[in-house]
């Protein structure tokens, strides 16, 4: 797959922004909808240092949800927000906005030596299909703040089991496409920063960067509060493995666990 460069970068990003204005058109539009239910909550979670380290860090996560009886919906995780515009509970559509922080002060002593990548905001729409418990989705994220320039695409999949009417458990799959600038600039090392850290040059193109696994537990205790658990792992791919030489001073396997406390209205 030819990689998207220059004008044709902008042009993905203009028809995302024309995209979004419609749907939030539509939803300005349509008739008005009663939330049905809202939580809302917050934890801690243990997330790599930078994508590809083998340090940790404690992050924390903001939960929000808010449910409406059409099927549509607002989602925060962490610092990862949607909106589903579409009525009707099977089918979902609507915007994606995320922020993907700076790799900065990081433990790794040759990769804090590189050039810093800022924090950015990444903006772009999901499409989902439900049915009984199993669910799939694919999204894509353009950078808007200039810090990695690329795109990338991400398909997920998965299965929720409700055991009982207070546990449920949720096992899914993921895997990402992503474009050569978000690939070199989060795993590729220039000519620059090899000198300043002393790690060789490498030139990461775009591919499949990762696949993934997860497994969410949520556990309802009393009428209103309940205690949600996630796990992760992904795998690092292609030129996001560790024949990075980024990936290679960490690990290309990156794990991600979060406890969190929700109470729902």
């Amino acid at each position: 797959m030819k990689p998207i460069r220059g004008g044709a970068r902008m042009k993905l990003r203009k028809r995302l922004i024309g995209f979004l204005m419609l749907l939030a058109m539509f939803c300005l539009t349509a008739p008005v909808v009663q939330a049905a239910s809202v939580s809302v909550g917050g934890g801690v979670g243990l997330t790599p240092d930078y994508e590809g380290s083998e340090d940790y860090k404690v992050v924390p996560v903001p939960v929000a949800d808010v449910k409406f009886d059409n099927g549509m919906f607002m989602k925060l995780f962490g610092l990862n927000f949607r909106a589903n515009l579409v009525p009707g509970g099977m089918w979902q559509l609507g915007p994606v906005v995320n922020y993907r922080g700076a790799r900065e002060d990081v433990e790794n002593d040759a990769v804090d030596d590189m050039k810093d990548v800022d924090g950015t905001s990444e903006l772009g729409i999901f499409g989902g299909y439900t049915y009984n418990k199993w669910f799939v989705s694919l999204e894509l994220l353009s950078d808007m703040g200039d810090a990695h320039d690329g795109w990338y695409s991400k398909l997920k999949g998965g299965y929720n089991w409700v055991i009982d009417k207070r546990v449920t458990l949720s096992i899914g799959a993921s895997a990402t496409y992503a474009d050569d600038d978000y690939m070199q600039t989060y795993f590729g090392v220039s000519n620059k920063d090899s000198r300043r850290s002393g790690l060789k040059d490498y030139n990461a193109d775009a591919g499949i960067k990762d696949v993934g696994i997860n497994l969410g537990l949520n556990w309802v205790f009393t009428q209103n509060w309940s205690a949600r658990g996630i796990v992760s792992y992904t795998q690092l791919l292609g030129d996001a493995s560790d024949d990075s030489p980024v990936v290679d001073e960490g690990d290309e396997g990156q794990l991600f666990t979060t406890v969190m406390a929700v109470y729902s209205f």
